[in-house]
């Protein structure tokens, strides 16, 4: 939504025009909030992004806003703590109204989208079923002579239609289908994930005196993006504690296949292993499992990530273990 080189929403001005009545209190701030949160919110989902994506960018825009508040206050001599306080409290209360109906918004145009393409599964598999029970129907009917309701063609017809029914089943409801772009599995550039890591974690790396860099060229592709997020920054966030001052942290592409791409994270380890880093590690690892994925060290930590290429879907992903 506010990330550089991503399709923006026409409705996210209207959003941040709201969101600044909401801090200020301006009369009907709340109502034009909601209208401008639902329509951001489906909107949102229209440019095909995801529900974990558009809660993050909201809180993005709110860190965002608190530090402008903060840049203000800062060059007022004549601002208080309390004001802070109470700014602050305004910009909560707005920004939890704004996520509220986007949310809403959002969810509301998925399940639109959900009844039309039930609508249709419906639809099409009716048209098989009315073609078997015609034959069954002709080839019970005793008053129809007896070569005919034998008559090899409707035999051919229930296999045919039969063959038809489970063939739609198999490709419209199947596991892979409950990996909708809107929740889970999304295209999303890795590049953007590190940057997305590397700016959250970014008082972390100064603390450790070490710079996160990665390969420019990762590639874009369709995974769990919020998972591949959360993984990546335990992992990262955990060699951090063990980093040699002064160096980098690099995340790397070490392969990818049809089914999965594996990055490799490498840093130069202070000679005594923090005890924090493993325990992070751990958690990365356990993360990865419920996904599909998995975690491991040796030269480097490595972190391999189920994915989707083009049409293709992988039927089974691991539950959580």
């Amino acid at each position: 939504m506010l990330e550089a080189g991503t399709p923006h929403s026409a409705e996210i001005v209207r959003a941040l025009d709201a969101l600044a009545r909401g801090i200020s209190g301006d009369a009907c701030w709340q109502d034009d909030l909601i209208r401008a949160g639902w329509a951001l919110g489906t909107e949102e989902y229209r440019l095909g992004a995801s529900l974990h994506a558009l809660v993050k960018q909201i809180d993005l825009l709110e860190a965002m806003t608190l530090y402008a508040l903060e840049t203000a206050a800062a060059a007022d001599d004549t601002a208080t703590a309390s004001d802070g306080i109470a700014l602050a409290r305004r910009l909560q209360r707005a920004r939890s109204l704004l996520s509220l109906a986007t949310v809403k918004g959002f969810t509301e145009a998925y399940f639109a989208e959900v009844r039309a393409r039930y609508r249709l599964l419906r639809h099409d598999l009716r048209n098989p079923l009315g073609t078997i029970r015609t034959a069954v129907s002709l080839m019970e009917d005793e008053t129809i002579p007896a070569e005919t309701r034998q008559n090899p063609r409707f035999r051919t017809m229930v296999k045919r239609n039969a063959t038809s029914i489970d063939a739609m089943i198999g490709s419209r409801l199947a596991d892979a289908t409950t990996r909708d772009e809107a929740f889970s599995w999304h295209v999303v550039s890795l590049a953007d994930v590190v940057r997305t890591v590397r700016r959250d974690l970014r008082e972390d790396a100064a603390e450790a005196h070490c710079d996160i860099v990665w390969q420019q060229d990762l590639p874009t592709l369709r995974t769990d993006a919020l998972g591949a997020e959360l993984i990546l920054r335990t992992v990262v966030g955990a060699v951090l504690r063990e980093a040699m001052p002064h160096t980098e942290v690099r995340v790397e592409l070490e392969r990818a296949d049809r089914e999965t791409v594996t990055l490799a994270i490498r840093h130069r380890a202070a000679e005594q292993r923090h005890a924090g880093c493993e325990a992070g590690l751990t958690l990365a690892e356990r993360l990865a499992v419920r996904m599909g994925g998995r975690v491991w060290r040796d030269d480097a930590v490595h972190v391999a990530l189920p994915i989707s290429v083009g049409g293709d879907e992988r039927e089974d992903v691991a539950g959580p273990g």
